[in-house]
Order: C-alpha cells, then structure tokens, then sequence
C-alpha cells in the first residue's frame, strides 16, 4: 500500500522534506533510489498477485499447480517489505511535524483515499459484476467492511501499524520488535481487519524503525554478490512455500524479513541501471498503481478473453499485469496536469 504510502506504500516523499530542520538524532534518511526499487519491485509483485489470483478463481490455471505455487511465495514477503519502508522514515516524519500534524497528514493520504475508494469500488461492482468475481455488497456488509477495514485492507492497515509505531517509538526498538513478534504470533483473532493484519505487520514496521537510515549501507556491498545472495534468497522462499504451510507467525515473519532483504539486495545489484530507473518511477507511483490497477488489470483480462479468445494463464498473467502496472502509474505521474490530486489525497 511511503506514499501509501507508495502503497500509502511507504511514507510519502514530503516525509523527507525538510530534514535539515529535525533534530540530529531524527534526521531523515535521504531519498535514495533503492528505496524507490524496492517499492517499485513490490508493488509489481502486489498487481502480479491480484492477477494471478483472479487466474487461480477462474480455474485457468487447470491441473498445474504453478499458480498456486506463485501465489504462496509472493504473498510470503512482498506486503512486509512496503510495512517495513514505511517504518525506515516514521521516527523522522514524526520528529519533524509532531504527532499531531503527522496523524492529521497520515490522515489525508490514507484514510481519506481509503474511504473515497471504498465507495468508487462498491459503485464499480453494479456496472462490471458480470466481469468481477465477487457479488455486490449490501449496505450493511459494506459500512461493516469499510469501519472494520476489511475493504482493501492495506491503508486502514498501514496507518494502525503507522500510528501504533508512532505511539512506541521510545520503546528501545529491539524490545518493541520481541514484544510486536510476540503478539504477531500469539495475538488473537478477531473480526477487525486492520486491526489484526496491523498487528500481524507490526515486526516489519518495527524492523524498519530499526534500520533507519542504515539501509544505504547496502550500496556498500558489490552488485554481483548482491545478485548471488539475492537469488539463495529467493531459492529458499520458494523451497520453503513449496508445500502450503497456511499461516503462521513461525514462518510468516523470518519469510517476510528475509524476501525484503532481498527484495533490497536485488535493487541494490541493479544500481542506476534502466532496469533501476524504471523500477523507481514505478516505485514512487505505487499509491497511484495500488489504488487504480484493478480497471486495467480487470480490461486486459477481458480483452484477452473476449477479443482475443484465449484463457491461457501465461497471457493472462504478464499482460494484466503490465496494464495494471502501467497505466495507473502513468496517471499518477500527471495527477497535477490532469487535475486528479483528489483521487489520492485530501484536496482541503
């Protein structure tokens, strides 16, 4: 889901801002592009998910079991790696502003879109229901879903983890990641979905806290040997979810840590590359994608099975995707010229 935080992923680039008026201990971290990449490779990872589970509802995939497959690795790690970016600059966003003008601003790019698209997509599903999966909400499933954050769950998510770091932030942050493992593990479950996803994310968030500004230290470690480990990395990820082991915090946080580290390693092996550049305009669009990809991601589909007469889940899968990536972001990137800022941010 920054900007959500690019998803609202990650705190936003006003975050960084001004950092030369913090205090010295709550200095920024400066924008760096491994951080845009990292974004960037996630959210192309969040669209290539969405896609291949409306592959897997349809039953294209048939008897191949590679899109099951697909799904439990992704979903292993890449939400983690945007909760722990977010975490990277929340110490400095709320030295900054204080907390009661990074609430209010958190407010603004999350809570606000979270809402207003709420209502765009339940509106979408009367129009486009014979192309959706799901059926039509009722009112009252609808306002349960909206307060309980259980209707595109990352904003509401991302800023009840954002709000609950902000609040214990002067816990020594090795404390507050053994007490957040803990209560990932063991928490209870409930019917609230922000409440329990955010506490299930809250290590991630933590660890970010914790690395701060010292990410950049990875621009320390040559690109091939970042590519080597980032590739055992993703080897071990996809040993490891070969059989599905459902939920558990056991495997879900050491998966989710270890996928964004290599999520880090890869964009670190890419340098300034075309491939890194693409990737970071990709990444500071991610807010944009997050909310929007699932119109071209849905027309692609259906261009595909109905222009084009094919269900064949590799089509199916790469060219959803690419719209879903594309296409949002390049409207994110012109917001301001096409007069669309309201989409993703208060406009009061």
């Amino acid at each position: 889901m920054n900007a959500p935080p690019g998803p609202a992923l990650v705190s936003s680039t006003r975050s960084t801002q001004g950092a030369q008026d913090a205090p010295a201990h709550a200095a920024a971290p400066r924008r760096d592009m491994l951080i845009d990449v990292v974004r960037g490779i996630s959210i192309v990872l969040v669209a290539l998910g969405h896609t291949n589970l409306g592959i897997l509802h349809r039953g294209w995939w048939g008897s191949s079991n590679a899109g099951m497959r697909l799904s439990v690795a992704i979903y292993s790690f890449h939400m983690p790696a945007f909760f722990f970016v977010s975490g990277v600059f929340l110490r400095p966003g709320v030295e900054k502003r204080g907390e009661k003008h990074y609430t209010l601003v958190k407010l603004r790019t999350m809570i606000y879109p979270y809402v207003l698209w709420a209502f765009i997509f339940a509106g979408a599903t009367i129009p486009f229901a014979r192309f959706m999966m799901q059926p039509t909400p009722g009112w009252r499933l609808f306002f349960f879903d909206l307060i309980t954050g259980n209707t595109s769950w990352f904003l509401p998510t991302l800023f009840f983890a954002l709000m609950l770091g902000m609040l214990t932030r002067r816990i020594p942050t090795p404390l507050l990641f053994v007490l957040a493992a803990i209560v990932c593990i063991y928490g209870p479950h409930t019917n609230v979905g922000f409440f329990e996803r955010g506490i299930r994310n809250f290590p991630f968030l933590v660890t970010g806290m914790w690395v701060g500004s010292s990410f950049t230290h990875m621009q320390r470690i040559p690109r091939v040997l970042a590519f080597v480990f980032a590739t055992v990395f993703a080897i071990v990820i996809f040993v490891v979810t070969g059989e599905p082991y459902g939920w558990s915090g056991y495997l879900f946080i050491p998966l989710g840590l270890l996928g964004t580290l290599m999520l880090m390693l890869v964009a670190r092996g890419l340098g300034s590359s075309m491939a890194a550049r693409a990737l970071a305009w990709t990444g500071a669009a991610s807010f944009g994608i997050f909310l929007l990809s699932s119109f071209p991601q849905g027309a692609g589909r259906e261009f595909l099975a109905r222009v084009l007469h094919t269900t064949a889940p590799w089509p199916q899968l790469i060219f959803p995707t690419v719209l879903a990536v594309l296409v949002p972001a390049w409207l994110y990137h012109r917001r301001t010229r096409l007069h669309i800022e309201w989409m993703f941010v208060w406009p009061f």
